[in-house]
């Protein structure tokens, strides 16, 4: 793991230096899948795109990171999947004839420390069109002429772990390449922005603030799965000085 550099010796100056996240923008979380319209928030995850597309167009972001879930389609977190690690539920977990889709069960699988796992559909498994950036999205190509620094980070890889964040998997036993690159492009701050606000771009928000960036989730670019989960974790997000903001606002603090 890299050491978190402090914000004020990431950079030599005083301007700070932006990234934007743009999370899992995916067709199986907008109409596919794991559609947030048929999860308790019923919202529509197509909203965020022309906010973000907005954002793209309007803001001078200095780095521009699209992630990715990206399962193999034997994937833990796969509700159909789960006869395949039956035997690793403990004691402690809801049964099997009991599990249903959107329940969390316990394993205790040899080599992977004992974890909870949220059962979902299976959605975004590698090399379908349901893994596919959402096309209505801007998608900035890599070689462009705005000398933009563009990142794609693929996540949720390992059968037999999940992984919300895009720093990390769920147990924090391997770390993407994100965090060395946004040292690399001496990236100071993160705006956050994509599906699901109480999943994805929660989880990527915390370690994006262990990691010691100053941290913004812009809400109205972000849909999530369920009302309470969301304000949950949007007010614990805040407790560890996460800053709320809206589309509206991020040019004030760039």
């Amino acid at each position: 793991m890299l050491p978190s550099i402090p914000i004020g010796k990431q950079h030599s100056s005083t301007r700070s230096v932006n990234a934007l996240l743009i999370i899992d923008v995916q067709n199986d979380f907008i109409d596919g899948s794991l559609s947030l319209r048929k999860c308790p928030s019923k919202h529509n995850g197509e909203e965020v795109i022309p906010v973000i597309n907005n954002l793209l167009d309007s803001i001078n972001f200095d780095v521009i990171v699209y992630t990715h879930d990206w399962h193999p389609s034997d994937h833990i977190s796969f509700f159909d999947n789960i006869h395949l690690r039956s035997h690793y539920l403990t004691n402690d977990s809801i049964p099997l004839t009991d599990l249903q889709i959107y329940s969390t069960a316990i394993f205790d699988i040899p080599g992977v420390p004992r974890m909870k796992q949220v059962l979902w559909p299976a959605h975004c498994v590698q090399n379908t069109s349901g893994a596919e950036l959402h096309s209505d999205l801007k998608i900035i190509n890599e070689n462009n002429t705005q000398n933009l620094s563009v990142i794609h980070i693929y996540k949720g890889t390992k059968s037999n772990i999940d992984s919300y964040s895009a720093f990390w998997d769920n147990l924090k036993l391997s770390e993407t390449n994100l965090h060395k690159l946004l040292i690399e492009k001496q990236v100071t701050q993160v705006f956050l922005a994509g599906l699901a606000t109480d999943y994805c771009v929660y989880f990527t928000s915390i370690d994006a603030l262990e990691h010691g960036y100053k941290t913004f989730i812009i809400e109205d670019a972000c849909r999530g799965t369920d009302p309470i989960t969301i304000k949950e974790k949007l007010n614990n997000f805040t407790q560890k000085n996460g800053q709320i903001i809206q589309s509206n606002q991020v040019k004030d603090n760039i």
